[in-house]
């Protein structure tokens, strides 16, 4: 296979960001490395090149810089209000490699293993069931923003010892982030994503300093005192490279996944039913969710030398989007890989949090949130629908980010209390 495909495709196309599947069906049979012109970057789409280049970071770098490597707008303009009014961010987590990576990932990843977040279930399962109380009774509901947008938020906000009244904060500050990543955003649009992203900056470094003058058990007092292996305190910039990160990953996905999930629930009545009357499947239908609408379609890498991959060279210096999403529908790892399948034996290896050392640290936390929100709300709704008149869904335009615009549902309330 070469890169050269019959027909000219582009992440950067609206239609495609609607509906990204038809391509990478294309691009899996006729150039599974391609070279989008569009964007300047290489799409790597089939399964096994995906893994095989997640775990050779050397060869495939991590080390990008957000705001300019991948900028199609002139970023001066960011820069220099960066440097007047705020700090100047580099990345510790996604966007670095090892032995820095390391570094950073370690002094988080224990905050999220399988035992901590099992200490988290009452807790989350409490909030789930009290966000569904707030609407049950009526038989309708706004899904994204009665429940979708604020399960997460409020985990995260909770976990890192914030007020629940900074939720709206919180969304703004993580759509500046994501919207900033977007190669296609405009001069203007990324100079006010700088302008709220420095408000956030400005905000956790005074968190900053009342967690370190009152320490308490959440996760920005632990950030506020964190060392690094030779014994010195995180920087300034350190601080609220991992303050970001944990913000937008911690609630960004899982609110899209909750609504996509939601989404073909909706669309398959049969598989609602099937669901509540065996609840043990739901962990299954949270895999296979989240492969076929991964929330984050791809991250970025850097090409550090000629590598040829199914026939493709990624010459030296490139810029590579791994597609996860793309993986995730790759007919020869998920044989009818566009239909939901609940014995599919392969499912939770789809990728949709990442592969190798950048794999999400949070997996463990959000796919907790996801089969419990799924429980309950299986529970204490009935006959889930869209609400009458709901126009065709649309998806944020976004090159790599999967996420409704909406969903507004009714349904019919169950007599099931919830369990206690």
């Amino acid at each position: 296979m070469s890169s050269a495909c019959p027909v000219t495709l582009s992440l950067a196309d609206p239609a495609v960001q609607q509906c990204p599947y038809p391509m990478y069906a294309t691009l899996h049979r006729e150039a599974p490395v391609y070279h989008d012109a569009t964007m300047n970057l290489y799409l790597i789409t089939r399964y096994e090149d995906v893994v095989a280049a997640s775990l050779d970071w050397e060869t495939f770098s991590s080390e990008i810089d957000m705001r300019r490597d991948v900028a199609v707008a002139d970023v001066s303009p960011s820069d220099e209000l960066y440097r007047r009014e705020g700090w100047v961010v580099a990345d510790v987590l996604s966007q670095v490699d090892p032995p820095r990576h390391t570094i950073f990932r370690r002094i988080v990843e224990r905050l999220f293993t399988g035992p901590a977040v099992k200490r988290l279930h009452s807790y989350l399962d409490a909030h789930v069931c009290e966000l569904i109380d707030g609407f049950a009774a009526r038989g309708e509901a706004d899904f994204l923003t009665e429940f979708a947008l604020l399960l997460p938020i409020d985990v995260i906000a909770d976990q890192l010892g914030l007020p629940r009244t900074a939720a709206a904060d919180i969304k703004r500050w993580t759509d500046a982030y994501i919207e900033s990543f977007d190669p296609t955003i405009s001069a203007e649009h990324k100079l006010e994503c700088t302008r709220r992203i420095i408000e956030f900056q400005k905000y956790f470094m005074g968190k900053r300093a009342e967690k370190m003058a009152e320490p308490a058990a959440d996760l920005l007092s632990m950030l506020a005192v964190a060392e690094r292996p030779d014994g010195a305190r995180l920087s300034d910039e350190e601080y609220l490279a991992l303050c970001a990160q944990l913000m937008v990953a911690g609630n960004e996905t899982t609110r899209n996944q909750l609504m996509a999930s939601m989404l073909m629930l909706i669309e398959d009545p049969a598989l609602q039913h099937r669901l509540r009357t065996n609840p043990g499947l739901i962990p299954r239908f949270i895999d296979e969710s989240l492969r076929l609408e991964s929330p984050a379609q791809g991250l970025y890498r850097r090409c550090t030398r000629d590598v040829t991959i199914g026939g493709t060279t990624i010459p030296a210096g490139a810029i590579v989007l791994l597609m996860f999403a793309a993986g995730n529908r790759d007919e020869r790892q998920f044989p009818n890989s566009a239909q939901l399948d609940l014995e599919r034996p392969n499912a939770q290896r789809h990728l949709a949090f990442g592969h190798g050392i950048h794999s999400c640290i949070g997996r463990t936390l959000a796919t907790a949130e996801l089969t419990i929100a799924v429980t309950r709300l299986l529970e204490r709704l009935d006959n889930i629908r869209l609400r009458p008149g709901a126009g065709p869904m649309r998806y944020k335009p976004h090159f790599n980010m999967r996420a409704l615009e909406s969903l507004d549902i009714v349904f019919d309330a169950r007599s099931l209390a919830p369990n206690p």
